[in-house]
């Protein structure tokens, strides 16, 4: 595409973000302490800066290069239009970014129209300084980040693909690329394009609800009046703690949380058991020691936690092993003996069958290993414990698809679409160019209408599912 092309594209998607800014202010979620927030927003526009400095020549002469001018292009330039050189700083990033009030922050998304949007979960004296040692950390919102990325779907085998980066060699397949190297050069570099779809954003949405319903409101007792949850606009959701007793928290207070949720630390030494091996009259109770929990998040706790859970997480596991790709001794005798198993753990209290022949102790010890693991909530564990992470702004745009960031509460997930419900521009048709190229687009759904699969071809689309291939990389605007 050629220089003026992208700059006509990048303008005109940064004018239609506009106009959603300009027509729906009262969509955009103000933080709470606004004044105590860091932002940083992502630009359409490069902004680009010629660096002066001293180069010394084979022969040991020194020269002066670089003007020391800056400025902004929608298209990226490989040299100084004043000078030539090619010592060029170039960023599409503004961070650093602090607003009093609320008519300065959407006077500023009017402004700039951002690709994407960003606060910080942390509160800071003097948010705007360039340091991070001179904003003054003063606390943080707990917050996580389920991201369909993270949760190895079955539906990526169909939807993601791959390319090899070697320009002689035209390699390309469905799913994740290769670990290791290209099947036909033997390269080890790759480009790969990652998709949504109902089934992803499903998977995300399963384990954001069990992170709300089991973790944060059972196990940690949190008040669900301080529970935000939210889409973030691509391929998962955010669940954000607002309460003033966790901000304090330290980056290994929050690690501790996020083991706990995932159920990081449990093994063989936490699992007892004793069973009758000739009927049920003396029934096996599943038992673990709970992983640790960190008591200092909050002031006590609903229920007890993974002791109670374990057998809840077993019965989980076992229904889905059919599908389970490992290969352990016991796989296929629980295959055999699923429902037997099955209905030994929801008795009360759960036991582990006898009449389940060929697993002892140590087998049942290892199902119960990776049932917890399989259990636990999946979350982006370094976004929970860094304490100068940055989230999307609920209300704005997301630019890789051209979604909202919508805000949520407990009763509207479970029925929430994200391809319907958090489309933010509608009417009218754009005529695009696909760049199926050697992997087709996959097919997708808008407002429940299916397009694609595309090559490379010329096609008019409504406009929400027209900028959503625009916004996603895989189409031109014609």
């Amino acid at each position: 595409m050629s220089s003026n092309h992208i700059q006509r594209q990048r303008k005109f998607l940064q004018l239609t973000f506009q106009d959603y800014y300009i027509e729906n202010a009262d969509l955009v979620d103000i933080p709470a302490k606004l004044h105590n927030r860091e932002f940083g927003m992502q630009l359409f526009s490069l902004t680009w800066r010629c660096d002066r400095k001293i180069i010394e020549s084979d022969s040991g002469e020194q020269k002066e290069v670089g003007c020391g001018r800056s400025g902004t292009s929608y298209a990226r330039i490989l040299k100084c239009p004043f000078c030539d050189s090619k010592q060029l700083q170039i960023t599409d990033w503004v961070r650093h970014l602090g607003f009093r009030t609320r008519d300065a922050l959407l006077h500023e998304l009017v402004q700039s129209a951002p690709h994407s949007v960003y606060h910080s979960a942390a509160l800071y004296e003097t948010p705007v300084a360039r340091f991070m040692h001179e904003k003054n950390w003063r606390g943080a919102e707990l917050i996580f980040d389920i991201d369909a990325d993270h949760l190895d779907s079955k539906c990526t085998e169909r939807h993601d693909s791959w390319i090899c980066n070697d320009a002689d060699c035209e390699e390309s397949g469905m799913g994740p690329p290769p670990s290791d190297e290209c099947p036909s050069c033997k390269g080890k570099s790759f480009s790969s394009r990652k998709w949504v779809c109902d089934d992803c954003l499903q998977d995300a949405k399963d384990n954001t609800l069990k992170l709300y319903d089991v973790f944060l409101s059972e196990d940690f007792g949190i008040d669900p009046e301080k529970i935000v949850l939210n889409y973030s606009g691509h391929r998962g959701y955010h669940v954000r703690v607002q309460d003033s007793k966790i901000f304090s928290l330290d980056s290994s207070a929050r690690t501790e949380i996020v083991h706990y949720i995932e159920g990081t630390g449990f093994t063989t030494a936490s699992f007892r058991s004793t069973v009758e091996q000739d009927d049920y009259k003396n029934p096996l109770v599943v038992i673990s020691e709970k992983v640790p929990l960190p008591t200092s998040a909050v002031e006590k706790l609903s229920v007890p936690g993974w002791a109670n859970r374990v057998s809840q997480a077993m019965v989980e596991f076992i229904s889905d092993i059919d599908s389970y790709h490992g290969s352990e001794r016991w796989v296929k005798v629980l295959k055999e003996n699923k429902q037997e198993a099955i209905h030994g753990l929801k008795r009360t209290p759960p036991i582990l069958s006898p009449r389940v022949k060929g697993i002892g102790d140590k087998f049942w010890q290892e199902i119960s290993i990776r049932a917890v693991q399989s259990y636990g909530a999946s979350i982006d564990g370094p976004v929970t414990y860094d304490l100068k992470r940055v989230i999307r702004l609920i209300g704005s745009i997301n630019g890789k698809t051209g979604f909202k960031v919508n805000r949520l509460n407990r009763e509207e997930i479970d029925s929430f679409n994200p391809f319907v419900d958090a489309i933010a521009f509608r009417g009218g048709t754009l005529k695009v160019h696909t760049l199926g190229g050697l992997v087709k687009i996959p097919a997708f759904k808008i407002d429940a209408e299916e397009y694609g699969p595309y090559g490379d071809e010329i096609v008019e689309l409504p406009k929400p599912a027209a900028l959503f291939l625009l916004c996603k990389g895989v189409a031109n605007l014609e």
